[in-house]
């Protein structure tokens, strides 16, 4: 699940939120804001959760990744992108808010 945030018109917040044992043990997200490299996403209020700020107006491309290196998408995504790889990326679309 993403949920999103208007902090003001140039910024965007967004929460990449997972239940806490799905999949089991660590998981990251990586994705065009913040080059790809992966991000833990930490515990809050039972959920795994991870919280950037990007700029409004955007598409951004984005991942999961398990500790033991397995990619997945996330089912709440705006859409989906083919990769390089022959896979699909996760996008997030901004530019309708």
């Amino acid at each position: 699940m993403i949920d999103r945030r208007t902090v003001n018109e140039d910024r965007v917040e967004l929460t990449f939120r997972l239940p806490f044992d799905h999949p089991a043990g660590p998981v990251g997200v990586a994705g065009d804001f913040n080059g790809w490299e992966i991000t833990p996403l930490v515990d809050g209020d039972g959920t795994l959760q991870l919280t950037v700020v990007v700029a409004a107006g955007r598409r951004y491309q984005f991942r999961y990744r398990t500790s033991d290196g397995r990619w997945f998408n996330d089912e709440g995504a705006d859409d989906y992108e083919a990769n390089e790889f022959g896979g699909m990326n996760c996008v997030v679309d901004l530019t309708a808010n």
